[in-house]
C-alpha cells in the first residue's frame, strides 16, 4: 500500500506536552498546513473516547483558528476533524490533551474476592515441579537460543525461547510477553536484551509451540483461536485470558529457576497484548522485581459503565449504551487497573495518546494505582498504537540503568 499524502489540515493541542489541569481551558489549534484542502470541515471535541463535548463546522479559507473547550474532572479530550471526501484510507487530523490524568481512577472498584479468586487460580501449578523441556535451537552469535516448553497443570504448556547470553553469567533476566494475534514468536525475539547480558524467556501469548508451519497457526486463527479475544466472558472461571496471565505467572517460575539466572534481578516486559500480560505476571509472581510496559492492554475493561471507551480487547459488549453486566463482572477479574494495585516494584510504563486500542485515559487507571515508590511514566502525544522507535530508546535506558542499580 502506498503511503497516504499528507493532510493538508493540522490539530495540534496549544501546549507542546499536551497537559493541563482541571478547570483549565483547553484549546486546540486548527490550521492549513498544505494544499488540496476542502472548504468546510466539521471539527468534534469528545470526552474520554466516548461523549461529545464540542462540534463545529469551520471554513479551510478562515484557518487557522483556536477551538477552545473546558473539563471540570480528570480524564482526555479528543479533538477531531473531518470533511466530506475524507480518503477511507487516511487519519483523520487529530489531537488529545490530558486533564490531570495523575487523578484519574478505576471506573470500578475491584471485586472483594478478586485475590481469593487468583490464589485459587495459582494454586496448582504451585505445587508442580518445574520439569521444563529444553532443547538446544541455535548458538547465534548474539546469544544461545534454546526451544522451552514448561507443562501446566491443566495439560496444556507455556512455549516459549529462552535465549542466553554468551559468557559465564550468571545473568539478570526478562520474562519478555507479545501482542495479540494467533502466530508463532521468531526465535531471534529478545537477542536485543542478550546482547546487552541480559537472559530472556520470549513467550508465546497461547499455549501453542512456536515451531509449526504456516498452516498451523492460519487454522487456529481462522478456527480454535478465533475468538479467544471475548472467550468465557460470561465468567471469570471460564475467560481465556484466565489461562493466559496463569502462564504469565508460569513463565516468571521457569525463568527465575534458571541456573544462569543471577537470582536478583527479573522484569517483565511488553508492548499492547504484552504489557498485559506483563502486569499480570507482576501481580501474581513476587518473583518480578520490574516491570516495563507499553500501550498496555487489559486497562479499565469497565470504562462503557462511566461513559468511558474500554481498552483491548473490549471484552464488554455494549447494546443501546448499557454495558453487559455479566461481562462487567467477569472483566473486573482481569482487569490490569486491579493487578496495578497489587505491584511495587520500579515500573516503566508508556502509553500514546492518540491510542484507540488501548486509549490513555485507561492506562492511567491502572498505572496511577501502583504501589511502586519509583515510577515512571512516559507518553507519545501524537501517535497511535505505536511502539515508536523513542520508546524502544527510552525502555532500553531504564532497563539498563535499572540492572545498574
Amino acid at each position: 500500500m502506498p503511503d497516504a499524502a499528507p493532510s493538508p489540515v493540522r490539530v495540534s493541542c496549544d501546549r507542546a506536552d499536551a497537559m493541563y489541569r482541571v478547570g483549565e481551558a483547553v484549546s486546540f489549534l486548527v490550521e492549513k498546513v498544505g494544499e488540496g484542502s476542502p472548504d468546510d470541515a466539521v471539527v468534534t471535541v469528545t470526552w474520554n473516547g466516548g461523549a461529545v463535548v464540542h462540534t463545529e463546522q469551520v471554513k479551510i479559507g478562515a484557518l487557522p483558528q483556536m477551538i477552545t473547550v473546558g473539563a471540570e474532572q480528570p480524564g482526555f479530550l479528543r479533538c477531531r476533524m473531518q470533511w466530506e471526501g475524507l480518503d477511507a484510507s487516511s487519519e483523520a487530523p487529530q489531537a488529545a490533551a490530558a486533564v490531570s490524568p495523575e487523578r484519574i481512577l478505576p471506573s470500578m472498584p475491584e471485586p472483594e474476592d478478586f485475590d481469593a479468586f487468583w490464589t485459587r487460580q495459582l494454586a496448582p501449578q504451585a505445587n508442580l515441579p518445574l520439569y521444563a523441556s529444553v532443547s538446544l535451537h541455535q548458538e547465534h552469535p548474539d546469544g544461545v537460543i534454546y526451544n522451552a516448553r514448561v507443562p501446566m497443570p491443566d495439560g496444556t504448556s507455556v512455549f516459549g525461547w529462552l535465549l542466553v547470553p554468551h559468557g559465564s553469567g550468571p545473568f539478570p533476566a526478562i520474562a519478555r510477553y507479545h501482542g495479540a494475534g494467533v502466530y508463532a514468536v521468531p526465535p531471534e525475539n529478545g537477542l536485543d536484551w542478550t546482547t546487552r547480558g541480559i537472559m530472556v524467556f520470549s513467550i508465546n501469548p497461547h499455549a501453542i509451540p512456536n515451531d509449526r508451519d504456516r498452516e498451523f497457526y492460519l487454522e487456529l486463527r481462522n478456527g480454535g483461536l478465533s475468538d479467544y479475544r471475548i472467550r468465557g466472558r460470561e465468567n471469570p472461571e471460564r475467560v481465556y485470558f484466565r489461562t493466559m496471565f496463569q502462564r504469565a505467572a508460569r513463565a516468571v517460575d521457569f525463568l527465575a529457576s534458571r541456573p544462569e539466572w543471577d537470582g536478583a534481578l527479573l522484569i517483565a516486559e511488553g508492548h499492547s497484548q504484552g504489557g498485559g500480560q506483563a502486569v499480570a505476571a507482576a501481580a501474581l509472581n513476587r518473583k518480578v522485581n520490574g516491570l516495563v510496559v507499553s500501550c498496555c492492554t487489559h486497562c479499565d475493561h469497565t470504562g462503557p459503565a462511566v461513559g468511558r471507551v474500554a481498552g483491548w480487547p473490549k471484552i464488554v459488549n455494549v447494546e443501546n449504551g448499557i454495558p453487559d453486566p455479566a461481562h462487567l463482572a467477569t472483566a473486573r477479574y482481569i482487569d490490569a487497573v486491579n493487578f496495578a494495585a497489587r505491584i511495587s516494584c520500579p515500573t516503566f510504563w508508556s502509553m500514546a495518546f492518540l491510542d484507540d486500542l488501548c486509549p490513555p485515559v485507561g492506562n492511567y487507571a491502572a498505572y496511577n494505582r501502583l504501589c511502586s515508590a519509583r515510577k515512571m511514566v512516559r507518553y507519545d502525544v501524537a501517535v497511535g498504537h505505536i511502539h515508536t522507535d523513542e520508546c524502544k530508546a527510552a525502555t532500553v535506558k531504564w532497563v539498563e540503568e535499572f540492572v545498574r542499580s
